[in-house]
């Protein structure tokens, strides 16, 4: 069976991608996701350590062991949900730079003259303007060290600014 075959059932059609707007999520560790994610782990290991103890101490179980639980679960998981909130998302018209599901910056495609990754020892995404301004994205990276010692990081960098530019 082709896939036209497979397609010409009862399904209704679907819209075709001009009409719809595609959108992508672009992820990579930052200087902002990081610190979110290890206070995620803090705070899920200081519960879970709680959870341990109160299995053996069940009859010193009180508000003094509920509230640190508490707590420190929802710290953690909190950081988790944080640090998945930072990404890039770029859609055929905009780029929407997001940290901890909120939206910083929100360039038109059409603005960005040209994209580049910043040397250094944290590497970023930087997005140069048409009229001359330069923009750091926070919500996504590209590959950072040791990562990019290996053989296809290089590759990666470039189709990761070709699909910010929105070149194919």
């Amino acid at each position: 069976m082709t896939q036209a075959e497979a397609g010409s059932g009862s399904e209704p059609s679907r819209p075709s991608g001009s009409m719809r707007q595609s959108r992508q999520k672009l992820r990579g560790t930052t200087l902002l996701s990081a610190p979110l994610f290890v206070l995620g782990i803090m705070g899920c290991s200081f519960a879970l350590a709680l959870g341990l103890w109160a299995v053996w101490n069940q009859g010193q179980l009180g508000p003094s062991f509920w509230l640190p639980f508490l707590l420190s679960a929802a710290l953690g998981l909190g950081g988790f949900l944080a640090a998945g909130g930072c990404f890039l998302l770029i859609s055929d018209t905009e780029v929407c730079d997001v940290v901890g599901w909120i939206t910083v910056q929100r360039i038109e495609r059409s603005e960005i003259q040209t994209a580049r990754v910043r040397p250094g020892p944290w590497r970023w995404f930087e997005l140069e303007l048409q009229d001359g301004s330069v923009r750091t994205m926070l919500g996504a990276s590209p590959t950072q060290y040791p990562s990019r010692l290996l053989a296809g990081a290089d590759d990666h960098d470039i189709a990761n600014l070709e699909l910010i530019l929105g070149e194919e």
